[in-house]
């Protein structure tokens, strides 16, 4: 066992919780929270016609659909923080 070995465990240990972290900050935050606030504004301004999928069925819109409603909910979910404390995030 040389010195290079005592040092890659770790490491690839700590990149292993890095790449887990990422994964789960990325699945919550945009697509679980983006998708949810979205849907529910583009229901209202739509009223009731876009998106087709129900409000669990994330996983059967398309790409672009997927993109378009999870945007649309992070930029209201930031508009709703800007108007609450007056200082855009």
């Amino acid at each position: 066992m040389d010195a290079g070995d005592v040092f890659e465990l770790p490491r690839t240990l700590l990149v292993g919780v890095l790449r887990a972290l990422w994964w789960l900050g990325w699945e919550f935050m945009i697509e679980t929270v983006g998708w949810s606030i979205g849907w529910c504004a583009l229901r209202v301004l739509t009223v009731g016609r876009f998106p087709r999928e129900r409000l669990s069925g994330q996983d059967d819109a398309s790409g672009p659909v997927q993109c378009l409603v999870e945007s649309v909910g992070l930029l209201c979910l930031a508009a709703l923080l800007w108007r609450l404390t007056g200082e855009w995030p």
